[in-house]
């Protein structure tokens, strides 16, 4: 089967505000509001058991769902499901409890307080719900159809924090539906394996996009067929008006399906032109991929006016915390994996913030075709719905995934090496650095991710979890003394197991390390089952990259902060925007005036990460009223303590030389 993996970008914001007033000398009062989505682990009762045995042959044929969806009443749609031949007394439909990749518990069922199922007459049969997702139906010998109204849990007030709106619905009268089968479609116990088929009634000058294959299309109405309930679940839908481009990586074409709610058109396009280069970058990891068309479908919020007003002088502090708390739904930023489709929810704040964010994160997911998907244990492979099991290795389906997703980027030169090391890993480090190494190991945490002590770690797949990748790499090559790579080994086992077999949850680290050197076994034994504090600096030394942990040193000083002048604190772009200049300002800068912090550390450091010397003229990238204009400035230098420094040597060991050129692949 195929199946879901999400990357959530939820971010804690803080605001630090002013008060009109407290500007003046002397009567500074600092305000400060937090902001937070909250990753809630739910905490759902346990399963009802179920007294229940089906007799005889039961069976399904096919689900035949059908939707119209130009009937929205109360922000809710109605469900239409035909369902005849099961010949049952008793007779459980279930919503899930959750889906493969969010590592929480979703409850779905909490969106549907009743289902009418109705016989062959159209008389209603009794039917109960014994659990917040499963619905029990008696005397249901002659059940051939069930109805229910689904709510939108995007703005609902029991799931809008809940349920990540990636993996959520939307229902906008005539203008979107988000539709995650997992909210919207149940399936009756023991029936996940029936084939299903979806009708969708589209508003006029509206289309669907995903990844199922269509069967039937006219005039307004669309077939999608699922070959099973998994397949479903594997595959979002998005109805708009149609904004969309594509283009071709190796043998995989790309759709962008983009719904912007603004008045903007041609996302899409502009969507393209940001993600292309690092997803034709992929042909640097592998000649051939395991899919013949892959869909971004992205739902992209304006958060323009709110960025204006918690930017603005003119609006009090209170106002600006109303604002935010009013507005929570805009940071709630991230991707839904699946195996041949991404869905998105992104916000443009008028900053850059929505596609800076889709180059970092479109390539992780993409990269999710090779693991989970063609690499996963049963636990996955066979994922179960209404009692779940997480599996242990998420080290693997998200932390080598996101390590990969890095690593193409710096062998294909889209990144320097530097950038790689202090920017994208350095950052990985600190972030790691919080996860409590010395008590939870990251199998166990991965698990018992549905455990509030766990899941608050979740995130930490990303971060943890790539270093991981990085020294698993780097661990293979100094064993198999260059003859093999992470890159290597993972494409082995996919190519041995694909899509739809599993690999053993138990024997996983086993069979991987058979495929390198018997040491390797330790090394999992270590850092991944058990709970040995990373070798970061050995292991980085392995290539010739210098890690420190802490000290002091000489660097450049803070062009804003050092100066006394000041960001806005509320931005996600690229660009830094400055909303006040200091007095000892030496370059000339304007309020107003955004800062490209990518080409800073071009100017102040080497390709190595070493800091040019002091004195040194430089340049500074300014966006000034939409133009980009360059001001010099003369280094500074400022003795500061720092934590988890990474340079580049410059005159490493032939050892380390051969090992690095192996590792980046010249």
């Amino acid at each position: 089967m195929n199946f879901n993996y999400l990357t959530p970008f939820l971010f804690p914001i803080m605001f630090r505000l002013r008060s009109t007033t407290g500007e003046k000398r002397g009567g500074k009062r600092l305000f400060l509001a937090t902001l937070i989505i909250l990753v809630i682990s739910a905490c759902s009762p346990t399963i009802p058991t179920l007294e229940y045995n089906p007799k005889g042959d039961y069976n399904l044929e096919k689900y035949i769902y059908s939707v119209d969806l130009n009937i929205v009443e109360n922000d809710r749609v109605l469900v239409h499901l035909h369902c005849p031949g099961l010949n049952q007394e008793t007779v459980i439909f279930h919503f899930p409890k959750t889906i493969p990749g969010t590592y929480k518990e979703l409850d779905y069922g909490e969106m549907i307080e009743t289902i009418e199922p109705k016989d062959g007459n159209g008389n209603l049969l009794p039917v109960e719900k014994i659990g917040k997702n499963i619905f029990k139906i008696t005397k249901a010998k002659n059940l051939t159809s069930i109805h229910y109204w689904i709510d939108d849990t995007w703005d609902h007030p029991k799931t809008m924090r809940r349920i990540w709106a990636m993996g959520g619905t939307n229902i906008e009268e005539n203008e979107n539906f988000v539709i995650n089968a997992s909210g919207w479609f149940g399936f009756f116990d023991g029936l996940e394996l029936v084939p299903v088929q979806v009708s969708l009634d589209q508003p006029e000058g509206m289309k669907s996009f995903s990844a199922l294959p269509v069967v039937n299309e006219i005039d307004n109405t669309i077939v999608f067929y699922a070959r099973d309930y998994h397949h479903l679940i594997d595959c979002p839908i998005m109805v708009s008006e149609p904004d969309t481009a594509t283009f071709m990586v190796a043998n995989t074409k790309v759709f962008v399906e983009a719904h912007f709610n603004g008045e903007e058109k041609g996302i899409a396009e502009i969507i393209k032109k940001e993600i292309q280069p690092s997803m034709e970058a992929v042909a640097t990891f592998t000649d051939s991929l395991p899919v013949d068309e892959y869909h971004f479908i992205m739902y992209i919020r304006d958060g323009r006016d709110f960025m204006k007003t918690m930017q603005s002088k003119e609006v009090n502090i209170f106002s600006k915390a109303k604002t935010a708390f009013q507005n929570v739904s805009l940071f709630g930023m991230g991707a839904l994996e699946h195996g041949n489709s991404s869905f998105y929810t992104l916000t443009e704040f008028g900053d850059s913030s929505y596609t800076s964010m889709i180059k970092r994160v479109a390539l992780h997911e993409f990269m999710h075709i090779f693991t989970p998907l063609n690499l996963h244990s049963e636990f996955i492979g066979e994922f179960d719905y209404v009692n779940p099991k997480m599996s242990k290795h998420l080290w693997l389906y998200e932390g080598i995934t996101e390590y990969f997703a890095n690593l193409i980027l710096v062998k294909s030169g889209i990144i320097t090496p530097l950038d790689f090391f202090v920017g994208k890993m350095g950052g990985k480090i600190r972030r790691a650095a919080k996860y409590p190494e010395k008590k939870i190991p990251f199998t166990e945490m991965s698990e018992r991710v549905f455990e509030k002590k766990y899941g608050r770690h979740y995130r930490q797949v990303y971060q943890r979890g790539a270093l991981m990748g990085l020294l698993l790499d780097i661990e293979i090559i100094r064993l198999t003394n260059g003859e093999k790579t992470l890159k290597d080994i993972v494409l082995e086992l996919s190519s041995r197991y694909g899509p739809n077999k599993s690999f053993n949850e138990e024997t996983f680290f086993d069979e991987f390390t058979m495929l390198v050197h018997p040491e390797l076994r330790q090394w999992f034994a270590n850092y991944v089952e058990g709970t040995v504090p990373l070798d970061v600096k050995g292991g980085l030394a392995q290539i010739g990259v210098e890690y420190s942990m802490k000290g002091k040193h000489d660097v450049p000083k803070q062009i804003l902060s050092d100066y006394g002048s000041k960001e806005h604190r509320i931005s996600f772009g690229k660009f830094k925007k400055i909303k006040k200049v200091g007095k000892k300002d030496p370059v000339g800068f304007m309020v107003g005036d955004q800062i490209d912090t990518e080409k800073l550390r071009e100017e102040f450091y080497d390709e190595n990460g070493f800091p040019v010397a002091e004195g040194t003229e430089v340049t500074l990238f300014v966006k000034r009223n939409n133009e980009m204009v360059e001001l010099p400035y003369s280094m500074k230098y400022k003795e500061r303590k720092y934590r988890h420094r990474l340079r580049i040597l410059k005159d490493p060991t032939l050892k380390q030389s051969e090992y690095y050129s192996i590792w980046l692949g010249q």
